[in-house]
């Protein structure tokens, strides 16, 4: 990004013009009932804590396995995701600020530890993709934005990356990560609520092809942050 007093994220994206896909990708947003249950059952916990599948014998003796995975652990990053911000006291993570630099690791990490190959697009887009054992099916693609607006929600956003992300680390315990019957993609949007560009939607609007190549143009003249 331009060391300039505006911001331009025209080089962040090179936009394609091909926006016809060979396959068809359905998209879920995984705000299901039963994991707020979890997360209301589950006090805030001190930091975020991270199980990686060497006690799985142990939990399923137990009958813990989900509550730790899907319960515990997930409130403990969505706590973690919600100290991750460019404020001072409150939440605030826009397109390309700091706080989402430091979001990005964060997320790919936890995506790699749920046994996800991992990358972020030109658009800055975090993904983290299965194959299982047919690749060339139609793939399943799950999340939620990682941005935020000033003096955020910790939920907003972060529950629909967690969760997913938490869903596929219990079936990678469980032996069944590799075994699911088509690709399972997690995608952790960089923009949806158009903060600091005001036009909204542009991490998923570049990756299904609609994204106007005119709203590269804008500019943005609040930050500063030098080169990314």
């Amino acid at each position: 990004m331009s060391s300039s007093t505006t911001a331009s994220f025209h080089k962040c994206f090179k936009p394609n013009h091909h926006h016809h896909q060979h396959h068809a990708f359905t998209f879920a947003f995984l705000h299901s009932c039963f994991f707020f249950f979890f997360l209301l059952s589950a006090p805030p916990p001190a930091c975020a804590s991270t199980f990686s599948g060497n006690e799985t014998g142990d939990l399923e003796k137990q009958g813990d396995l989900f509550p730790q995975i899907l319960r515990d652990e997930a409130v403990g990053r969505l706590y973690q995701l919600g100290k991750v911000s460019d404020g001072n006291g409150y939440l605030e993570r826009t397109f390309l600020s700091p706080a989402s630099m430091r979001a990005i690791n964060v997320i790919r990490e936890w995506m790699e530890d749920a046994g996800l190959r991992t990358w972020v697009d030109q658009m800055g887009n975090v993904h983290g993709r299965v194959e299982g054992v047919n690749p060339n099916a139609e793939a399943l693609l799950i999340g939620s934005h990682m941005d935020t607006v000033v003096d955020a929600g910790m939920f907003d956003g972060s529950l629909g990356i967690v969760s997913a992300i938490s869903a596929l680390k219990a079936l990678k315990v469980n032996g069944k990560l590799e075994k699911l019957k088509r690709p399972v993609e997690v995608i952790a949007f960089c923009d949806e609520e158009g903060v600091r560009f005001q036009t909204t939607f542009l991490g998923s609007g570049a990756i299904a092809g609609i994204l106007p190549a005119t709203t590269l143009e804008i500019s943005d003249k609040r930050y500063h942050f030098g080169n990314f």
